[in-house]
């Protein structure tokens, strides 16, 4: 594969040439529009691209903001409706439980939001325990099998705990549970330069002890590639660009989907980018560093 083009340095026919290979932007959210308020010129970055006559949508794996914090941060960068373009993993689950006619109840193992999402479409939800007992004798309860229980979902859940991983793992031990996965990331932004844990580390815990697979419904599936394009009314994965600032998540969403890929580096250097197996087409510093050069095309 080629070499990432640095956008930063690019000449003007080399970004008429990159504006010509897509129609239509998909963007992550968090790490490449905002971390806790706007990233400058992202916004600005945007209304460029919808000036150019490209259509703008969004995909995250977060499915813990809730639709009104989106819109504010949508609003903050002059996306109004952003929300109504944006795919994220408790909507990809609610379609696929819709999609298999699922009529039980669902085990959640995820954020709140994920779990108001599948509510408000019907489906019975039980979650918990948030807190532990003390004595380890009393964990014996979470090893209960619940035969209620037909879908186990892992999407979000940064209060998971022993009793959490217990239950999931005694329901998925029927192999008639569905095992469905939403925000699989082992490293989540916590900040600029900063790196957590995520929830998918979680998540492959108990796949290993149930020894099943899941359906994983999020970056860098690209069954949820494809719904972003179904949702965004897009037919030809080769003329998306996405945009991202996590390597495996978002340039693996985009190389497995048949995506151009841009990688922003919030969360990667250069020096890791091209160390990475996976490489993108395309990268920056950010994407407003890169909309002075987009604005002097457009005024000629």
């Amino acid at each position: 594969m080629a070499k990432p083009v640095c956008l930063n340095d690019i000449s003007k026919e080399d970004l008429k040439k990159f504006l010509g290979s897509f129609d239509h932007v998909f963007s992550d959210c968090d790490g490449v529009i905002w971390t806790k308020a706007p990233m400058p010129g992202s916004g600005d970055f945007f209304k460029v691209m919808q000036e150019l006559g490209k259509t703008v949508h969004f995909v995250s794996n977060n499915s813990i903001r809730s639709k009104a914090d989106y819109t504010a941060l949508f609003d903050a960068v002059g996306q109004e409706k952003g929300f109504d373009r944006l795919t994220i993993p408790s909507i990809a689950i609610v379609e696929y439980l819709k999609s298999v006619k699922f009529d039980k109840t669902v085990y959640c193992v995820s954020a709140m939001g994920t779990i108001n999402v599948l509510e408000a479409n019907g489906f019975k939800c039980k979650y918990g325990p948030d807190l532990c007992p003390e004595d380890y004798h009393d964990f014996a309860q979470f090893g209960e099998d619940d035969p209620d229980i037909g879908a186990v979902v892992f999407d979000s859940d940064f209060k998971v705990n022993v009793p959490k991983l217990q239950k999931a793992s005694t329901y998925l031990k029927r192999a008639e549970v569905l095992f469905i996965c939403g925000a699989s990331d082992r490293l989540v932004p916590l900040k600029a330069g900063c790196l957590g844990i995520g929830p998918g580390a979680f998540t492959e815990m108990v796949r290993a002890i149930v020894k099943r697979d899941f359906t994983l419904l999020a970056k860098p599936s690209p069954t949820f590639g494809h719904l972003a394009m179904k949702r965004a009314g897009v037919t030809d994965p080769s003329r998306v660009l996405f945009i991202g600032d996590m390597i495996e998540q978002d340039i693996g969403l985009g190389r497995a989907t048949g995506f151009h890929t841009l990688l922003v580096l919030t969360n990667h250097t250069k020096e890791e980018m091209h160390a990475n197996s996976i490489q993108p087409e395309y990268y920056a510093s950010c994407l407003g560093d890169i909309v002075p050069q987009l604005k002097q095309l457009l005024s000629n």
